[in-house]
């Protein structure tokens, strides 16, 4: 109970308002107490009460006056509504104006309150998180807008700009998913991107994105995408909801079209993305022009996952589509750019049947496919060359 402190009741009815605030106070909670809505409304103040409850029918004004008011006051502020059988009404309007939830009267079991507290606590933990990261968003959005001068006066500070953008590689997330990649430049700056983040406690967020081009006009476009995306990302908390996920990436993927197309640029892109959740295990993806399509390697082998969907940048709407994988207790995920063909001989279909068998000989380990593909001995490619891998077990 360590998200909450202290805790404001408002209700005149002295049984029911004695029983709540036992209740609660056994939870750990301060409660002050009040009679009617201008005495709890007096007493509140935003950052003081984490918790209200308030009663529906109180001797001064309606529950969902104060419930208005407190929102006013505070948005964060989680509210709880005390109401009879006969209020169904004014609990689903209570429930739009932002109720966390409501409790029926009367209230005879003391684990009723308990569910109701633990599961706001619950809530307010994750828009703590969310609140936090949307900070951390800001910072790396402010620090995007000051090196975006300097990648603008010098390529060899916009490379070391774009490195400094991209996430740490190998990162481990809880769960034992492992997020992984290999970026090699045709220049000195890549029309390629990668991102991915964890997202609450169970969801692994990742993006493979190749503009079209290389140089610094399409480097300056992952710029854009990125902050786009972290932009999206702070107004509102994306991948915090199981049914919710394919909704976000799809937003996503038009976010990025809409800008794509606003800009005037004359550049388009390919885009992988995904979610795993790593409690269902469960791939949620999507793909805009990907070529080639990701691979999942099982215990049975190497596969191309299915999909379609128009790039980005070049249709007014898309055709995406949010597809659902199943994953087994051991997985690689493989993604690359198309700049990884240009490593193999024969027209596409050879070139795809030549990169799946050595996605399949090396399991899926990011090492084993770059010496496979001879990546890291290469000499100067005509695109930039990007493989993001993800691994459980």
């Amino acid at each position: 109970m360590a998200a909450f402190q202290s805790l404001l009741l408002i209700e005149e009815d002295q049984p029911s308002r004695d029983f709540v605030r036992r209740a609660a106070a056994r939870l750990g909670f301060r409660v002050e107490v009040a009679q009617s809505g201008v005495e709890g409304i007096g007493k509140f103040a935003p950052g003081l009460f984490q918790l209200v409850i308030t009663d529906l029918h109180l001797p001064d004004m309606g529950g969902l006056e104060v419930l208005r008011k407190i929102k006013r006051l505070s948005p964060e502020a989680a509210v709880v509504v005390l109401a009879s059988n006969s209020q169904v009404n004014d609990v689903v309007q209570a429930l739009r104006l932002g109720a966390a939830d409501y409790l029926l009267k009367p209230i005879e079991d003391a684990a009723v309150i308990d569910h109701a507290i633990c599961r706001i606590t619950q809530g307010e933990t994750l828009k703590q998180q969310n609140r936090d990261y949307r900070e951390e968003l800001e910072r790396r959005n402010r620090e995007l807008h000051e090196h975006v001068e300097v990648l603008q006066r010098d390529h060899q500070a916009g490379r070391l700009l774009q490195q400094h953008l991209l996430p740490r590689t190998p990162y481990q997330y809880p769960g034992g998913i492992e997020a992984a990649y290999r970026l090699v430049p045709s220049l000195y700056l890549s029309g390629d991107f990668i991102d991915y983040g964890l997202f609450g406690e169970r969801f692994v967020a990742f993006y493979l994105v190749d503009v079209s081009g290389h140089g610094v006009s399409s480097a300056l476009v992952t710029g854009l995408i990125k902050h786009s995306i972290m932009h999206l990302l702070g107004e509102r908390p994306l991948f915090s909801r199981l049914d919710t996920l394919d909704l976000d990436l799809l937003e996503i993927l038009e976010m990025v079209n809409r800008e794509l197309l606003s800009t005037r640029l004359d550049k388009h892109a390919s885009m992988f993305v995904g979610v795993i959740d790593s409690r269902a295990r469960q791939l949620h993806y999507a793909v805009a022009g990907q070529v080639p399509m990701p691979a999942l390697v099982t215990e049975t082998g190497a596969e191309w996952l299915p999909g379609k969907g128009r790039p980005l940048g070049l249709f007014q709407r898309g055709d995406w589509q949010v597809l659902c994988a199943s994953l087994p207790t051991s997985w690689r995920l493989v993604a690359c750019s198309d700049g990884v063909l240009d490593l193999l001989h024969g027209d596409l279909l050879e070139k795809e049947a030549h990169l799946l068998q050595a996605i399949d000989s090396s399991r899926g380990d990011l090492d084993s496919l770059c010496t496979a593909l001879h990546i890291d001995t290469s000499e100067a490619q005509p695109d930039d060359i990007t493989i993001l891998t993800l691994r459980q077990g």
